[in-house]
């Protein structure tokens, strides 16, 4: 099996293509969750905490898509 690696700050993962493809799916669901309670969110600080998982997701995504 050929793996993907993905190597950021010191830290490495290698994943299958299947793992890879898995987790991806999984951090997509997450996101498009997370998009909703952005939405439904009127408390300006659990807003502001929201949209940084947000961000995160999206990075994480990103990284694991140009892999």
């Amino acid at each position: 099996m050929s793996g993907a690696s993905t190597q950021t700050a010191g830290v490495t993962l290698t994943l299958t293509a299947e793992e890879r493809e898995h987790l991806l799916n999984f951090l997509e669901q997450s996101l498009r969750d997370i998009l909703v309670e952005v939405h439904r969110t009127e408390a300006p600080d659990f807003r502001a905490y929201v949209e940084r998982k947000e961000a995160a997701l999206k990075s994480v995504i990103d990284k694991l898509r140009g892999s």
